[in-house]
């Protein structure tokens, strides 16, 4: 992705909300402080965990990542609490 491309979808992104579809497939709003639930250890992190993150970023390939104490990780690693 070029940086025109980039900054181009960014300024349709938050760093605070993300949309998701929940379990009756509705789609939900949920801002940050987003809660966690770790699949997979990562990092410092063990499966099993809940995690806390506080910001949502966007990769170079447009792909989203959870900001954790300072570092970011693949959403691959997490599934979203919504309760």
């Amino acid at each position: 992705m070029s940086n025109k491309e980039l900054i181009e979808l960014l300024k349709h992104c938050s760093p605070d909300i993300i949309y998701i579809v929940n379990d009756e497939n509705r789609i939900i709003k949920l801002h940050t402080p987003i809660k966690l639930l770790v699949l997979f250890d990562v990092g410092d992190y063990r499966k099993n965990e809940i995690v806390t993150s506080s910001e949502l970023k966007i990769t170079t390939e447009a792909r989203i990542v959870f900001y954790i104490d300072g570092k970011n990780y693949h959403t691959y690693y997490f599934d979203i609490l919504t309760i």
